[in-house]
């Protein structure tokens, strides 16, 4: 009797390791990846899609209101918009809508008053296609559309990066 409950036990984590393969993404957006096709309305209204950044270089952040590393990431993103949106970057956030509520999300982006728009993914599309994990997420995407940087945090060379991206070494 112990035997079978262990084979049991056995096939019934095999099948359930299976599943999880099935319904699980096999792929996500990794370094090297072309930007998939996207479009989704801003807390503005307005569409952003990839095509509304075709040829520009854009960071992309991924973000929460409960987590304390977006928190800090955000402010410096702004300042990074204000200094780089100029040149040619395009900078844009998603909430990922997970533990968070669009209205909250909303309310804090119009206080915050971020240079840059945002949007808020209520059933996790954008995130699933992106592969996030975590927040914060930041992608770098080259004015090719290749991602060139996926990690929760700036990197702290973003100026030096930004002229590789927009190819204006």
């Amino acid at each position: 009797m112990g035997l079978n409950m262990v084979r049991i036990a056995g096939s019934a984590l095999i099948v359930a390791w299976l599943l999880t393969g099935i319904c699980s993404p096999v792929w996500s957006i990794e370094v090297g990846d072309t930007l998939p096709d996207f479009t989704v309305q801003t807390f503005e209204g307005n569409r952003f899609s990839k095509a509304s950044v075709e040829g520009k270089a854009m960071l992309l952040v991924f973000w929460n209101t409960w987590c304390p590393d977006c928190m800090r990431e955000l402010p410096k993103i702004n300042r990074l918009a204000g200094q780089l949106g100029p040149k040619g970057l395009a900078v844009f956030a998603v909430n990922t809508a997970m533990n968070d509520s669009e209205t909250k999300a909303r309310a804090y982006w119009n206080k915050s008053e971020y240079m840059f728009p945002s949007a808020f993914d209520r059933y996790f599309e954008l995130g699933h296609v992106f592969g996030v994990r975590g927040v914060p997420t930041v992608f770098l995407v080259d004015s090719k559309g290749v991602v060139r940087y996926k990690n929760p945090r700036l990197p702290e060379d973003m100026e030096e990066r930004f002229r590789g991206l927009s190819g204006k070494e």
